[in-house]
């Protein structure tokens, strides 16, 4: 899938997502390896820029964030599960201690506490962090268990593009066979290239979506020549490439004595007319038809009398 692709405009799948403060589409694309730095034809601005030109504070924060952090480490075989701060955390609980910070811990310690609401702000790199790393590392107990990653080495980074699982195994197979000598790789090769099957099917069994496409102008013309509609009303289809039979409906003919129904205008003709609504005339065709016949059972009465 080509995410760089642009439209009329020049706008990139990351500036569409960046503009319109999708979030999460903005976080998979710049993981999936979306260029960051790209400009557009227009204001030359990057999708960071049109973030906050748009008014989408959380999005360009959190591209911001990521681009402050652009590689997962967590994902690599070197990643270590312990808290690099630990030991300087560590470090400064065994100092001694001062008679202010003594004073604190008694006060602390004492059974009429005094709380105080005294909510921080997580920190970068700090506890929270870490443990979101910790859960979600390859090497944790969490994850090990129940999957691991075809390539440790190169974990998911910010403007790289993150290639297929089939992908990151052919090039594994094939480094493995240089490594075991040059005729195993010919070998290898050849092995494939001799399981391609190609599927010439017979002149009557081929289908519009079989053929090979044309370039845009030959398949203009072609279509051109052979329909006799104007091209404006063409029928074109993106599922089956080639020319698209249009639906004929046949309807039947009117009587030769059929006169067609004139409309009554009242009033001039810059006043706007009525409306007829099927169903209120049908409604008024059934009243009119129970009129009737509680006209025809009431004639026997009347003669009777």
């Amino acid at each position: 899938m080509d995410i760089e692709r642009r439209n009329c405009h020049g706008f990139t799948a990351l500036m569409k997502a960046a503009m319109q403060g999708r979030a999460e589409c903005v976080r998979t694309l710049m993981l999936a390896g979306g260029d960051i730095q790209a400009r557009d034809n227009g204001r030359s601005m990057t999708p960071k820029d049109w973030a906050l030109f748009t008014g989408r504070y959380e999005t360009a924060h959190l591209m911001h964030r990521l681009m402050s952090k652009p590689c997962a480490e967590q994902y690599c075989d070197s990643f270590s599960l312990e808290w690099p701060v630990l030991e300087e955390l560590v470090g400064q609980a065994q100092e001694p201690k001062s008679c202010w910070r003594r004073l604190i811990n008694s006060l602390s310690c004492c059974p009429y506490r005094i709380y105080m609401n005294n909510r921080v702000n997580p920190m970068d790199d700090g506890v929270f962090d870490h443990m979101v790393q910790i859960t979600t590392a390859i090497s944790s107990p969490v994850i090990a268990t129940a999957c691991h990653t075809v390539c440790p080495g190169s974990p998911p980074c910010i403007g790289k593009r993150r290639q297929a699982v089939q992908e990151i195994l052919r090039k594994q197979r094939v480094s493995e066979l240089k490594r075991l000598g040059p005729d195993r790789l010919n070998n290898y090769k050849r092995f494939f290239q001799n399981s391609r099957v190609l599927l010439i099917p017979k002149a009557r069994d081929r289908r519009a979506s079989l053929q090979t496409q044309l370039l845009s102008e030959v398949a203009t013309v072609a279509m051109r020549r052979a329909s006799l509609l104007p091209l404006n009303m063409l029928r074109r289809s993106s599922v089956r490439p080639g020319l698209v039979v249009p639906k004929v409906r046949l309807c039947k003919a009117p009587t030769p004595n059929f006169t067609p129904e004139k409309l009554k205008r009242s009033g001039g003709p810059n006043q706007l007319q009525i409306p007829k609504w099927n169903y209120k005339m049908k409604r008024i065709e059934k009243k009119l038809e129970e009129e009737e016949e509680k006209r025809r059972q009431m004639l026997p009465l009347i003669k009777k009398r």
